[in-house]
C-alpha cells in the first residue's frame, strides 16, 4: 500500500503555469496548513512502466508472428500508443546514466533481433573464393561515409570527464546520451559556429581502424560485411586500411584540424612502399564526394604537393559506391528545416516523440553547425536538376509539376504571384511558388545565420564550369574541389574509375513546403495533447468558432514540409516526392558523371582529362520476401544495404584480387537517357 507523509506548506511550493494562473495544486495547498503527500516510488514499481514493458515484449512476439496486412495495421496502431505513452515519460531521471545501461541496451537489442539465415558471415566470399582466384592482390584502403564514422570525447573539462574516450556518435553510449543528457550531447557535438573546429573545452575525434564504421549500434552493420569478406580471402590490417574522418568538419577543415588528407596520402604511399602496388581506394556516399577533393589535393602546390603524376603513380582504382557526385535534394530539406524522408515517415505520433526528444528546431540547428553535411548539396543547377518546367529525370509526357521544382509552397489561393522571387514571411504571406535547385539554395541561405552562409561560401561551390581555361584555374581553387562539373580528374589514364550503386527504390527528389508560426511551433512542443501538434491541426486551430479564418502576427515564421500533401499518382507521399535511386540518392546524382553520355565520358575533354576508364555498373534492388530478413536480404542495394549485396561484394573482391577486368559495364535503368538531356552549356 502507498505510504503517505505529512508536511507543512512554504511559500515556495507555489508554482504558476506559463499564463501566470496558479496550478490546482496550489491552490489546494493555500487552503489548509497540511497536506498528504505521495511517496515517490521507484521507476520499476510504475504501473506505466510495466504496462509499456509488457506491452513492448507483446509486441515483439506478435510481429515475429504477424504474416498479414490487417495485423501489420493493428501493430502500427499499438506502436503508435505506445509511442504517446514513452514519450511522458521523463527518462532521463528513472534510468541512470552507467555503463552497466550502456551494456543492458547493447544487450537487449541483441536480444530482440534475431541473425537473419542470409546474413551468413563471411559471405559470399567463402563459396566463392576458390572458385574466383580470390586473394589480396591491392593494397585497400577504405573511406566511409557521413554519420557512418564513430565519433568519441578526448575532452577532459569537467562536463566532458565522464564521456573520455567513449562515443558520442554510435554505439549505445550515443543512444543514451541522446535520451538521457541531451543537451550534455548537443555542446559535445556542436562545433565553434565561427571556426567551424572543437569548440573550447571540448573535444570530439573520429575513431581510428576497422571498428569505426563496422558497425552503428549494437546489431546493425555498416561495413562489417565489406570487412569480413575482405578478411576471407586473406586481408588484414596490414593491407587493408580505414581511413575514417569527422565527417562534421568541412572537407579543408578535415586537414586544418586533423590533417587528415596529409595522413592519407602517406597510407597509401607506405602501401606502395610496402607492396610496390598501387591502392584500390573503395568509397561510400559522402567519402565518394570528399575523395575527389583529396585528388586535387594531393597534386596542388597548396595542399600535398604531390604533383600531376601522383595520382596515375599510386592510384589504382576508385570504386565508388553509391557516390552522391552530384549531391542530393535531401541535403537542402535537412538544413533547410531539419526534415528528411526519414522524419516525415514517422507519422503524426511518432512525429509528436521525435518533437518532444529532439525537435526540428534543434535538428537544424545540428545540420548547419555540421558543415560536413553540406557538401552534398545538389551540384550542377538548373542545368543538371532542371529548371520549372522541365528536369532531365522527368517522365515522358509529365503531366505533373516538373522535378525541377525542387520546393514548392502550398495550398494555392487565388491572386499569389508564381514568379516573384520574394520570400515567404508568414503564414498568411506564404508567397507561394515553386522554387528550382538554385533558387532553393537561395531559399537556404536566406533563412540562415551569417556564420553558416560564409563558411558554406569559403568552403563549397555548386555550379558548372564548361570553359577549359576557368577549369585550369580551378585546380587551384580549393572551393571547386569537391564539385566534378567545377574540377577536372587528375592526368591519371591508368587510374580505373567503378561507380557502383543501386536502383529500383523510391527516392526523394522534390518537396511541398508550408510555413509555420514560431509560437505555434513552441506551443506544439509544450502541448501534451498529442492532437495539437500536427501540422494539419494548427490549422484548425486558427479558426475561431464561426469558422472564420483568424490572422497570425507575422512576427515569427519557419519552413516545414507538409505531411498533408499526398498523392499516389503523382509518386507523392507526406509531402515528399519520389523517383528512382537507392533510397537516399536519386539516380540522377549517382549516375549522370559515370553514364556513356555523362560527365566523365561523354564531357571528357573537360573533365576526364586523362581519358580514365569510367565503368558504371548498376545493382537492382531485390527485397528478399522473408520478414526475417530485416536489413532485405543479400539482393538488397539501397543506400546502406548494398554494402552487404552479395553480387556487389563479389564484384569488389575480384577488383581488389587483381581480375577487374572482369567487372564490366552493366545500365539497367535510364540514366544514360536522362544524361542526353543534360546540357551543361
Amino acid at each position: 500500500m502507498t505510504g503517505l507523509k505529512k508536511r507543512k506548506p512554504s511559500h515556495s511550493d507555489i508554482h504558476v503555469n506559463r499564463h501566470g494562473r496558479e496550478l490546482p495544486e496550489d491552490i489546494m495547498a493555500d487552503s489548509g496548513d497540511t497536506l498528504f503527500v505521495e511517496v515517490v516510488r521507484p521507476f520499476y514499481r510504475w504501473k506505466r512502466f510495466n504496462f509499456i514493458v509488457g506491452l513492448s515484449v507483446g509486441l515483439i512476439a506478435m510481429y515475429a508472428a504477424a504474416s498479414t496486412t490487417p495485423v501489420a495495421q493493428n501493430l502500427n496502431t499499438f506502436q503508435d500508443y505506445l509511442l504517446l505513452q514513452l514519450a511522458d515519460i521523463d527518462l532521463a531521471n528513472i534510468l541512470p546514466q552507467s555503463d552497466m545501461m550502456d551494456e543492458f541496451l547493447g544487450n537487449f537489442t541483441n536480444m530482440i533481433k534475431p541473425t537473419p539465415p542470409t546474413e551468413a558471415s563471411f559471405m559470399p566470399a567463402t563459396e566463392f573464393k576458390d572458385e574466383l582466384d580470390l586473394k589480396p592482390h591491392f593494397p585497400v584502403v577504405m573511406i566511409p561515409g557521413i554519420v557512418s564514422s564513430g565519433l568519441e570525447s578526448w575532452g577532459t573539462s569537467e562536463k566532458s570527464k565522464k564521456y573520455f574516450r567513449k562515443r558520442m556518435w554510435g554505439t549505445m553510449t550515443m543512444v543514451r546520451s541522446v535520451l538521457l543528457d541531451k543537451d550534455n550531447w548537443i555542446e559535445h557535438i556542436m562545433l565553434d559556429p565561427e571556426t567551424g573546429l572543437d569548440p573550447p573545452g571540448y573535444k570530439i575525434r573520429a575513431v581510428h581502424g576497422v571498428e569505426a564504421a563496422d558497425y552503428f549500434i549494437t546489431g546493425y552493420w555498416v561495413w562489417a560485411k565489406i570487412i569480413e569478406n575482405l578478411a576471407t580471402i586473406g586481408y588484414d590490417t596490414n593491407n587493408m586500411h580505414f581511413a575514417s574522418y569527422d565527417w562534421r568538419l568541412s572537407f579543408s577543415n578535415l586537414e586544418v584540424r586533423d590533417g587528415y588528407f596529409s595522413h592519407l596520402k602517406s597510407t597509401i604511399e607506405l602501401s606502395k612502399k610496402k607492396s610496390g602496388l598501387k591502392s584500390v581506394i573503395v568509397t561510400h556516399s559522402m567519402g565518394s564526394s570528399m575523395f575527389p577533393y583529396f585528388l586535387k589535393w594531393v597534386e596542388s602546390e597548396k595542399g600535398g604537393a604531390g604533383g600531376k603524376q601522383w595520382v596515375n603513380n599510386y592510384i589504382e582504382s576508385f570504386v565508388n559506391i553509391g557516390g552522391p557526385l552530384m549531391g542530393v535534394p535531401k541535403a537542402v530539406t535537412s538544413l533547410l528545416s531539419g526534415e528528411t524522408r526519414d522524419t516525415m515517415a514517422l507519422g503524426s505520433f511518432g512525429a509528436y516523440v521525435l518533437e518532444k526528444f529532439f525537435s526540428r528546431r534543434e535538428r537544424t540547428k545540428l545540420m548547419r553547425n555540421w558543415l560536413g553535411g553540406a557538401s552534398m548539396l545538389p551540384k550542377g543547377g538548373e542545368s543538371v536538376w532542371g529548371n520549372e518546367n522541365l528536369a532531365p529525370d522527368d517522365e515522358e509526357n509529365e503531366k505533373f509539376s516538373s522535378f525541377g521544382n525542387l520546393i514548392s509552397f502550398v495550398p494555392r489561393p487565388e491572386g499569389i504571384n508564381e514568379n516573384s522571387t520574394d520570400t515567404p514571411s508568414g503564414p498568411q504571406d506564404p508567397l507561394i511558388r515553386n522554387y528550382t535547385v538554385t533558387e532553393s539554395i537561395d531559399l537556404l541561405l536566406k533563412n540562415s545565420d551569417p556564420n553558416f552562409n560564409r563558411h558554406l561560401h569559403d568552403s563549397y561551390s555548386f555550379g558548372v564550369t564548361t570553359n577549359k581555361n576557368q577549369l585550369k584555374a580551378n585546380d587551384e581553387d580549393p572551393t571547386k574541389w569537391g564539385n566534378p562539373l567545377e574540377s577536372r580528374l587528375p592526368n591519371a589514364p591508368d587510374m580505373k574509375v567503378y561507380c557502383f550503386y543501386g536502383v529500383g527504390t523510391l527516392t526523394e527528389r522534390s518537396y511541398y513546403y508550408a510555413v509555420a508560426d514560431e509560437e505555434l511551433e513552441e506551443d506544439c512542443v509544450d502541448n501534451t495533447n498529442v492532437t495539437g501538434c500536427t501540422h494539419e491541426s494548427k490549422r484548425e486551430h486558427l479558426l475561431d468558432v464561426t469558422g472564420i479564418e483568424t490572422p497570425i502576427p507575422e512576427k515569427h515564421h519557419s519552413l516545414y514540409i507538409d505531411a498533408n500533401v499526398n498523392d499516389p499518382i503523382q509518386r507523392i507521399e507526406t509531402g515528399i516526392r519520389f523517383s528512382d535511386g537507392d533510397g537516399t540518392v536519386p539516380l540522377l546524382s549517382l549516375g549522370y558523371m559515370c553514364a556513356p553520355s555523362g560527365g566523365w565520358q561523354k564531357h571528357a575533354d573537360l573533365y576526364n582529362p586523362g581519358r580514365s576508364p569510367i565503368i558504371p555498373r548498376e545493382y537492382q534492388n531485390e527485397v528478399s520476401p522473408s520478414k526475417l530478413d530485416v536489413r532485405g536480404g543479400y539482393k538488397a542495394s539501397d543506400h546502406i544495404d548494398i554494402l552487404g549485396n552479395w553480387e556487389m561484394t563479389l564484384d569488389l573482391l575480384q577488383i581488389v584480387s587483381g581480375h577487374g577486368s572482369n567487372v564490366t559495364e552493366r545500365i539497367v535503368s535510364p540514366i544514360d537517357e536522362y544524361a542526353k538531356k543534360i546540357y551543361l552549356n
